[in-house]
């Protein structure tokens, strides 16, 4: 019986190939989104932890604006006065303070301009903080030592790919029309964003950047064995003390943790929400199909009632049909979601991030969960046309013109 129901609604599929197929792509798309994020969530996760991991165990961030809505304060230009932030360093615990600025700066090399990230941070803090939270250290030259110097470190890859012409140590730079020498050039960190920049001294930075004296955020390092918690808390209440900035966010690693998942969680559960809506646009799709299906096939349904057919059997017709069509759409998005994941994966590996997918990290399971949602979905949507199909009478049927 179930082998002569296949069937017929292969029967009924191929007969009706565009309509079908246009049934199908609405599922398809659906799950298609929803096999992508599952591919890609546990990459980010990852990416992100790693990403995390190299700011190290004993270093703090602080910055303007509130933590739940920091970009704010950020585009607002806020800014620290250096000598508020340098104040942290007497805090029991604290290392060393390095106030930071950043701004997109053009820069000139044998004739050829780019237009690139510009760090400026004092070289001790640089270098302290690079090669003791970071691991990070200068794949050739020397740290600089003093900050009035017109000196310059690169990223490797702005060493490397940011002109036709390698840089290399010594060489001559022009950053807004002030000749810089390269000093030093930093082995690759990991991080597309930081391996393409420029790292001046801050008292540099001021010079070239014109934005003033003052720092958008600060890197504060702990000492070996201090507590994180009561250093950020500490951190916290001296910059209640200045008047500069009235908001601001002291971020430890575990907070930074803490807020990288909260933001996955919003992202995925907003495209999860994208995609249930397309699943139900999906189910329309096919009810709107199965209706057509049994208006077209009323004469059919009709000789088969007259032969003997049952109304349970004439409902199974049709609610398999359905379930085929989600089954299918079902099993064509798992395929298109992960060639999608994979796709993504290798862009991002073009562009230099790596993890972002694996096909060890794929969970197949999660895969046939969805499988069985479409195929439900497919028979829910169904129902009510196979219904309708189930009650019609034999005479009223073969009438049907």
């Amino acid at each position: 019986m179930l082998q002569d129901f296949l069937s017929l609604t292969a029967k009924s599929v191929r007969h009706r190939p565009l309509r079908s197929w246009l049934t199908v792509l609405g599922i398809v798309l659906a799950v298609m989104l929803v096999v992508a994020i599952f591919a890609l969530g546990s990459g980010m996760q990852n990416l992100l932890s790693k990403t995390l991991q190299m700011f190290g165990s004993d270093l703090i961030i602080v910055y303007p604006g509130k933590e739940t809505n920091p970009f704010t304060s950020l585009i607002g230009g806020q800014r620290f006065k250096e000598s508020d932030l340098m104040a942290l360093e007497h805090i029991s615990g604290v290392e060393i303070v390095g106030p930071a600025d950043v701004s997109s700066m053009n820069v000139e090399y044998n004739g050829e301009k780019q237009s690139t990230m510009v760090h400026g941070i004092s070289w001790k803090a640089l270098r302290t903080i690079f090669e003791q939270s970071q691991g990070a250290r200068l794949s050739e030259g020397a740290w600089p030592t003093q900050d009035d110097s017109n000196e310059v470190v690169l990223g490797s890859l702005s060493a490397s790919k940011l002109f036709k012409t390698p840089v290399r140590i010594g060489d001559d730079i022009i950053i807004r029309s002030k000749h810089m020498r390269v000093a030093g050039i930093l082995a690759s960190l990991g991080n597309q964003s930081d391996d393409n920049s420029f790292y001046l001294s801050l008292s540099m930075f001021h010079q070239l950047s014109g934005k003033g004296p003052g720092a958008i955020s600060a890197f504060v390092k702990a000492e070996p064995g201090a507590d994180i918690a009561i250093v950020s808390q500490e951190i916290k209440y001296q910059l209640l003390q200045q008047e500069t900035v009235r908001d601001f966010s002291v971020i430890t690693p575990s907070r930074a943790n803490q807020l990288v998942g909260s933001i996955l969680g919003i992202i995925e559960s907003a495209l999860l929400m994208i995609a249930m809506m397309s699943l139900v646009v999906g189910a329309v799709g096919i009810m709107n199909t199965m209706y057509t299906s049994v208006l077209e096939r009323t004469k059919h349904i009709g000789i088969m009632k007259a032969v003997g057919a049952t109304n349970d059997a004439i409902m199974s017709l049709f609610l398999i049909e359905s379930g085929m069509i989600g089954l299918i759409g079902g099993l064509l998005g798992v395929v298109l979601g992960i060639t999608l994941a994979w796709g993504i994966g290798l862009l991002a590996e073009g562009l230099g991030i790596d993890g972002l997918f694996s096909f060890a990290a794929l969970d197949f399971f999660a895969f046939f969960v969805v499988l069985i949602v479409t195929f439900v979905t497919g028979i829910l949507a169904g129902l009510l046309p196979a219904r309708a199909a189930a009650h019609m009478e034999p005479a009223e049927a073969l009438r049907y013109e």
